[in-house]
C-alpha cells in the first residue's frame, strides 16, 4: 500500500496524541482507510467496518481516527459505535448476577451486552430506518448513559464504525471450559456457571450482530500478557479526563485493574487464535503497541455470489396448523412451493416427536424437527452426509437432547403437588382419555401426545394466584417452565431458539458456500426466543390470544390473518421480498 500524505494535526490535539502517531497513521492505517472508502463507493450502500483488539490495543483511537479521515478527506456520513455502548444498565447486571451468578454484575463479558438494541441500532443504520438513537455508556458511571445524551441519527449514513474487544469472538467447546485459566475461574466459578453461560450466550446471540459487518480489521496483541499494562494506561487516560468527583467513583486501582482483565482472559486468549485468519485487515502489534505487520488473510467481498439457503422453522399449533381444527388447507400451495424449491420446512413445537411424525406424513414433510419446545431436535437417519456431533442414534433418528429425560421434571412436580393438589392436572395423570378431553384429539393422537420424553405438560384449572406460586417453586427447582397457548410445560433449560440455531449451525457445516438464512414463524410466548433468534420473523395472529412480547424490531411482520391463512402470507412476502432468483415465486392468491 501507499503511504498517504495527509496532516492530522488537529486530530492528535483533540484526542492527545504524539507526534509519532502521525507516522504510524501514514504508514498504516490511511491506506486501508482510502481502501474503506473506495470499497463504500463500489458497494453503493451502507457498510460496517468492525475493529476488533485486546483491551487498550488502541482500537478506539483508530474507530476515532476512521471517523475523522472518512468524513474530513472522504466526505463521508460516518457513525462510530462501541461494543461498549450496548451494556446492560447497571441494575440489569445487579439482576443478572443475582439470577444466575454474581460474576455477571461485572461489565465486559459476552451475556452482558444488549445484542437485540445492537442489532436493532445498527440494522436501523443499514437500512435508513430513521431517526436511530445511538446509546452511549458511561464507564465513571457503570452504566448506561441518560436517554437525553444519546446521539440521534437522522440522515443516510455511509460507514458505521464498530469497535469492540470480543467482536468476531468464539464459543470454545464444552470441554474446554472444564479446566480453570485464572485464579478468578478457580475460586469464584468453581462450578463453572459463570463461564458456561457466559460460552452459551457467545455462541447463541453474538454471531447474528457480527454477521452485520461487512470488513473486519483485527489488532492483534503479541499475548495476553501485555493487557494488564495496556488497560492500566486506558485507566489512567480516563482518569486524567475527568473530574476529582468522578474518579472518587469507578476509576479502578492497580489491584482492581489485575482483577478486571480476568474476566476477558479466556475470550481473548481463544480469539487471539481463532480470529487472525477470519479478517480482511490484520494489524500485529508487538508489546510497546507499535505496528509490526499488515497481512490481508481475507478479500473484501461486500457482495457475496455465493447462493442463499432458506431454512422456514415454523410453530405448529395456532401458526401452520389451524387452531381450532389442525387443518393447514390454505397453507398446501405455499409448501409445495418451498419444497419444490428446496426449502426445508422445520416444525418446530411442543409437541412429542410421535405427534409430530404423524403431522410430517400429512404435509408430506422428510425435514428434522424439534420437539417439545427446543428439548431435542431429531434428524432423520441419512438427511445429512454424516451424523452430527452430540447426537444420538434413536430408532430411524439423529438425536440432539438438551435436557433431562421425561421422569426428572416429574419427580419436580410431585415435590410441590401437595401445596397444589387440586389446582392442576398433568399428562401423566389424565393419562389418554383426560388428553382427549384437554385437546379434543382423537384416541391415536392423543397416544402421541402422552409420549412425552423431555418433560411434562401442566393443564392448570385452579387459582391463577397459585399458579405463578407454582411456576416460582419449580423454578427454584431447576426447571424451566413456558406457557404456551394451553399447557405450562414443564421442562430444563432449553428453548425453541438455542435448538434453532443448533440445527442452523449444522447445516451451515454441511453447506458451507451457501449464506444459511433462517425464517422464524410462531404465535405465542413459547415461540419468542425462537422469533428473536431467526434472522427473519413472522408473528401469526391468533383467533384466541395476543401477540407475544416480542423485543426485536429489525426484519419483523405480523400477519394479516389468523393461522394457516396469515402463515402463507407472511412466507410469501418475507421470501418473495428476499429471494433474488426470478425463477423463485410462491403462490399468490390463495390467501384471501
Amino acid at each position: 500500500m501507499d503511504m498517504l500524505n495527509i496532516d492530522i494535526s488537529d486530530f492528535l490535539q483533540k484526542h492527545r496524541l504524539p507526534d509519532s502517531y502521525q507516522t504510524l497513521a501514514e504508514q498504516w492505517y490511511l491506506p486501508v482507510l482510502e481502501e474503506i472508502s473506495m470499497h463504500h463507493k463500489s458497494a453503493k450502500r451502507t457498510i460496517t467496518v468492525g475493529i476488533n483488539g485486546a483491551q487498550g490495543s488502541g482500537k478506539s483511537t483508530l474507530a476515532q481516527l476512521a471517523v475523522y479521515i472518512l468524513r474530513e478527506h472522504y466526505s463521508l456520513n460516518v457513525v462510530s459505535l462501541s461494543l461498549d455502548d450496548f451494556y446492560f444498565t447497571r441494575q440489569e447486571r445487579i439482576q443478572l448476577g443475582q439470577g444466575i451468578h454474581p460474576l455477571l454484575t461485572t461489565r465486559g463479558v459476552p451475556g452482558t451486552h444488549d445484542i437485540a438494541l445492537a442489532r436493532k441500532t445498527i440494522s436501523q443504520l443499514i437500512n435508513q430506518q430513521f431517526p436511530v438513537n445511538i446509546p452511549r455508556f458511561n464507564k465513571a458511571e457503570d452504566d448506561r448513559a441518560p436517554a437525553e445524551s444519546e446521539e440521534i441519527i437522522t440522515q443516510a449514513v455511509d460507514v458505521v464504525i464498530f469497535e469492540g474487544w470480543c467482536l468476531g469472538a468464539e464459543a470454545q467447546d464444552d470441554r474446554l471450559l472444564k479446566a480453570p485459566i485464572n485464579d478468578l475461574e478457580e475460586f469464584e466459578d468453581d462450578s463453572q456457571v459463570w463461564r458456561r453461560y457466559v460460552n452459551e450466550q457467545l455462541a447463541r446471540f453474538y454471531p447474528k450482530l457480527f454477521e452485520l459487518i461487512d470488513i473486519w480489521i483485527m489488532l492483534k496483541a503479541p499475548s495476553f500478557d501485555c493487557v494488564y499494562q495496556w488497560r492500566l494506561e486506558q485507566e489512567n487516560k480516563l482518569k486524567s479526563s475527568l473530574s476529582e468527583q468522578q474518579t472518587s467513583t469507578q476509576i479502578m486501582d492497580e489491584k482492581a485493574v489485575g482483577r478486571f482483565i480476568k474476566y476477558y482472559q479466556r475470550i481473548t486468549e481463544n480469539t487471539l487464535n481463532t480470529l487472525p485468519n477470519k479478517v480482511n485487515y490484520l494489524f500485529e502489534l508487538d508489546e510497546n503497541r507499535q505496528i509490526t505487520q499488515l497481512t490481508q488473510p481475507l478479500p473484501t467481498k461486500l457482495s457475496s455470489n455465493a447462493p442463499h439457503q432458506w431454512l422456514v422453522f415454523t410453530d405448529m399449533d395456532g401458526t401452520l396448523l389451524d387452531h381450532h381444527n389442525y387443518h393447514f388447507d390454505e397453507a398446501i400451495p405455499t409448501l409445495a412451493a418451498l419444497e419444490q424449491n428446496q426449502i426445508p420446512v422445520i416444525p418446530v413445537t411442543s409437541k412429542t416427536a410421535a405427534e409430530v411424525e404423524l403431522i410430517r406424513d400429512s404435509l408430506g414433510n422428510h425435514h428434522p424437527f424439534i420437539v417439545e419446545n427446543g428439548a431435542a431436535v431429531y434428524i432423520p437417519e441419512g438427511y445429512f452426509d454424516q451424523q452430527p456431533e452430540d447426537t444420538e442414534k434413536r430408532g430411524k433418528y439423529w438425536v440432539k437432547s438438551f435436557v433431562q429425560p421425561r421422569q426428572h421434571w416429574q419427580s419436580l412436580i410431585d415435590q410441590v403437588r401437595p401445596a397444589y393438589q387440586h389446582e392442576f392436572k398433568t399428562f401423566a395423570d389424565a393419562g389418554i382419555d383426560g388428553i382427549i378431553a384437554m385437546t379434543g384429539l382423537n384416541v391415536h393422537a392423543a397416544a402421541c401426545a402422552a409420549r412425552r420424553e423431555f418433560g411434562e405438560p401442566v393443564s392448570w384449572h385452579g387459582n391463577g394466584n397459585l399458579k405463578h406460586q407454582f411456576i416460582t417453586e419449580l423454578t427454584a427447582l431447576g426447571a424451566n417452565i413456558l406457557e404456551g397457548g394451553r399447557f405450562i410445560h414443564v421442562s430444563g433449560q432449553c428453548d425453541k431458539g438455542q435448538a434453532l440455531a443448533w440445527l442452523t449451525a449444522v447445516y451451515q457445516q454441511t453447506q458451507p458456500q451457501q449464506i444459511i438464512q433462517t425464517l422464524g414463524i410462531g404465535d405465542s410466548q413459547n415461540d419468542k426466543a425462537m422469533l428473536e433468534q431467526a434472522d427473519y420473523a413472522l408473528l401469526i395472529r391468533s383467533p384466541v390470544h395476543g401477540l407475544p412480547d416480542i423485543d426485536r424490531t429489525d426484519n419483523l411482520t405480523v400477519s394479516t390473518f389468523f393461522g394457516p391463512k396469515g402463515w402463507a402470507e407472511g412466507v410469501t412476502q418475507i421470501i418473495d421480498a428476499k429471494q433474488h432468483s426470478d425463477s423463485f415465486n410462491l403462490p399468490r392468491g390463495n390467501h384471501g
